[in-house]
């Protein structure tokens, strides 16, 4: 009979398997980009999008990168499958799209958007890597891999939709 120390959920909150680093790669990619963003990206989305504070975007990042850093904490306990492998899976997938939306309308706009020398040089390199290990790895299986590019694509439209509030 399990107990409360032997159960699956003692296995989760034991230390990360070895070999499962790369799930801490969203929480990694999300301090550094954000870093980069918080220069000049306010400033820049309230000349393009909708108003913006560097207060404000710092206020809102904090809690996100709490939830990042507990999906990719939680991903590296479990080690393969499951939601938190979801959920790190999608935050990357998400980086990954946020990088492109930087780059497209640095393009676009004629104008440097603060955050695509991150979105060019770490979170694509990243996500590419992240997909790569999770497949070659099998730490996510095909339905959980495509549950986790739908969510984090939500959530990438999400993030850029926030812009026009």
């Amino acid at each position: 009979m399990a107990s409360p120390l032997t159960g699956p959920a003692a296995v989760q909150a034991g230390p990360a398997p070895p070999g499962t680093w790369p799930f801490l790669l969203p929480f990694v990619v999300y301090v550094l980009h954000t870093l980069e963003e918080l220069q000049g990206f306010a400033a820049w989305a309230g000349r393009h999008f909708g108003p913006e504070t560097t207060s404000a975007f710092a206020a809102y990042h904090i809690p996100l990168m709490l939830l990042v850093l507990l999906a990719s904490w939680r991903a590296t306990t479990a080690g393969r499958h499951g939601v938190w492998v979801v959920l790190a899976t999608a935050f990357q997938w998400q980086f990954g799209v946020n990088a492109l939306f930087h780059l497209s309308t640095w393009i676009i706009l004629g104008e440097y958007s603060p955050g695509a020398v991150t979105a060019a040089v770490v979170s694509l390199p990243a996500t590419a890597y992240y997909l790569a290990w999770i497949r070659r790895e099998d730490r996510a299986g095909s339905g959980e891999t495509l549950l986790a590019i739908a969510l984090g694509t939500v959530i990438a439209a999400l993030a850029i939709g926030f812009l026009f509030l």
